[in-house]
């Protein structure tokens, strides 16, 4: 049935064996050339629309 709901309780020492049968993994942040790459594109392309938009604003004040 769309829209039910079905609520699980569950007793403390449940809830524990649950995350002990499925553990948390940390994943560390990609590191290396690739993200690298992509944050310094990132970087330049918000300098480029900085200096569009202040352009586009000058020449608004002007006309």
């Amino acid at each position: 049935m769309v829209g039910k709901v079905t609520v699980w309780y569950m007793t403390e020492e449940e809830r524990l064996a649950y995350i002990a049968k499925h553990p948390i993994v940390p994943s560390e942040q990609p590191s290396g050339p690739v993200f690298k790459k992509n944050e310094e594109k990132r970087k330049i392309s918000s300098k480029n629309g900085a200096k569009s938009m202040k352009e586009l604003w000058q020449k608004r004040k002007s006309e």
